[in-house]
């Protein structure tokens, strides 16, 4: 095995695959791959097209809504409890029911709170850079149908203090 490049090696600007043996030849794409890759960019970035316009705008925008946006899809307003640098939460009651909104300056703040929330319990509806708390996750359509996201359950307990 070598550890040095000949002169001959040393001295090519031919450029190698990554992971591709010394002396192979590059790939190289053929003549309609370019623009078959730019139309698979384009049908991916604007959703496809199956015409369900509700998810595909949300997945298209780059913001997160805010949380006085999640919340007047429960038709209540929010009394944000926490603006710090890495998120902004708010909390509403809605009936008999209470929500907790989060929005997070992005995706890893928002795994990092959400990673230590669940040993708390509750639902979780989860979006991009945003989530909603709630206990009864069937409260959580409406935001859903607006927002999208994903549910995510907290770890249950059995109960503290009990014998």
């Amino acid at each position: 095995m070598r550890d040095q490049l000949s002169p001959a090696e040393a001295g090519s600007t031919q450029r190698r695959d990554e992971g591709a043996p010394l002396g192979a030849r590059p790939r190289r794409l053929g003549r309609l791959a370019l623009p078959a890759l730019a139309a698979a960019s384009a049908v991916a970035l604007l959703g496809g097209c199956s015409g369900d316009s509700g998810t595909a705008a949300v997945a298209k925008s780059s913001k997160p809504p805010t949380v006085e946006k999640l919340a007047s899809a429960l038709k209540c307003k929010a009394d944000i409890q926490k603006k710090v640098e890495d998120y902004r939460l708010g909390v509403c009651k809605s009936g008999k029911t209470t929500y907790t909104f989060v929005t997070f300056k992005d995706n890893r703040a928002k795994r990092g709170w959400l990673d230590y929330s669940k040993d708390y319990g509750g639902t979780y509806l989860v979006g991009s850079r945003w989530l909603v708390v709630t206990v009864k996750p069937s409260k959580l359509g409406p935001i859903q149908a607006k927002y999208g996201g994903t549910i995510e359950r907290g770890r249950a307990h059995g109960g503290h203090g009990r014998s």
